[in-house]
């Protein structure tokens, strides 16, 4: 064989062997933290819904199989994307309005109430109880008396352990979902698979709550913040900074801000890379915005890792709202975005008032939990 040949062949074969090398040395995941990467990957340029949808939905699957739901988060569909939108926009307006905003409030104090039925209740337990029944007498007209405390303690109980299974290799049974929708279509009739429209609520909300009440049972500023709240639930209130002796009192809104800041709902939003197929072997097939560490840049000020509310005061040319990526960014932002922080606000503020250390106090636990992680946080009666 003349050299040349020789040469060539050994050529080509580096040139494999390097293909193959970099094909099972590309990372199959990418991290973006950056505010300009995380932005990027949530709303890139030029790139139509139907795609945006289709990557979102590649990673949510497991969430089918531990939920059942069919919703846009699932599903690339742009109809279904289009008529869950349209349906999600109808609920909160109705709820946003005068009256439906006055009856959520009353109803959110209802089941604080309903809830506290007992001289020691599981923190995380009580507050998941009262926030998806607030969800589903709120939203979607379920009668609060139908709502057992025992029931609503298993299904909130059941959506949290499949939702951890989801992300792990076990395979939930269909038996749990199945006493899930049983409870569900009892309490919600009229809809198809009401799960579509109370998951993302109620899980928006739970954890919010949960962490704003820990930090203002902590601190006499706060608490007042809230029961101011709860004494005057307005958007004016909700907006509101005051001066409270020496120290002054942030907004509701800086709170619910704050809670979103430091402790994102989601700490990672995952899209599918998708490519043609000869593609796949030399990029990530999964990029993740990791908000969590965006949270923690230096456009939070110096502090972004201690619970600071006052950072959204003007005077301290804080952040705005909308430079939270709790919720999403671009095209498919989270519907509730500006309505969830306001009705968290409203289920904080009438858990604080009966949070008075007089009727019940808050026991706490080892650390802040996450969805889960709450082992040793109680309410006590006193």
């Amino acid at each position: 064989m003349p050299h040349t040949s020789i040469v060539l062949i050994f050529s080509a074969a580096v040139a494999v062997a390097a293909i193959v090398a970099k094909a099972f040395t590309t990372p199959k995941t990418r991290i973006h933290s950056s505010i300009h990467a995380v932005r990027t990957l949530l709303s890139p340029p030029d790139i139509p819904t139907p795609a945006l949808l289709h990557a979102r939905s590649i990673p949510n699957q497991c969430l089918v199989k531990a939920l059942g739901i069919s919703s846009t988060f699932v599903s690339d569909d742009t109809g279904i994307h289009d008529n869950f939108t349209r349906e999600a926009k109808v609920l909160i307006g109705a709820v946003s309005a005068k009256e439906g905003w006055s009856r959520l409030v009353d109803i959110a104090e209802i089941c604080v109430n309903r809830f506290l039925n007992a001289k020691s209740l599981d923190y995380a337990t009580f507050v998941q109880s009262v926030t998806l029944s607030v969800v589903l007498a709120g939203l979607l007209d379920t009668d609060i008396e139908d709502l057992d405390p025992v029931d609503v303690a298993f299904v909130t109980k059941a959506i949290n352990d499949r939702w951890a299974q989801s992300k792990s290799s076990t395979t939930p049974t269909t038996e749990v979902l199945d006493c899930i929708n049983h409870h569900i279509m009892r309490w919600v009739p009229d809809q198809t698979n009401p799960l579509n429209l109370i998951i993302p609520a109620y899980e928006t909300m739970w954890r919010v709550t949960a962490i704003a009440v820990v930090y203002s049972n902590r601190d006499s500023v706060l608490r007042d913040a809230f029961i101011s709240y709860n004494e005057n639930p307005t958007d004016d209130q909700f907006h509101t900074f005051a001066n409270e002796g020496t120290r002054a009192q942030p907004s509701v809104e800086a709170i619910i801000c704050e809670v979103l800041q430091l402790h994102p709902l989601t700490r990672h939003i995952t899209h599918a890379v998708v490519v043609p197929w000869w593609k796949r072997p030399f990029v990530p097939s999964i990029d993740v915005a990791d908000i969590e560490e965006a949270h923690k840049l230096p456009l939070f000020g110096n502090d972004p890792e201690s619970f600071n509310p006052m950072r959204f005061h003007v005077s301290h040319a804080a952040p705005k709202r909308d430079q939270l990526y709790a919720f999403g960014h671009g095209k498919l932002k989270c519907i509730a975005a500006s309505w969830a922080p306001p009705a968290a606000a409203v289920i904080t503020a009438k858990i604080m008032a009966r949070l008075d250390d007089i009727a019940f106090k808050l026991q706490e636990g080892p650390c802040i939990g996450k969805r889960e992680g709450w082992e040793g946080w109680l309410i006590q009666g006193v």
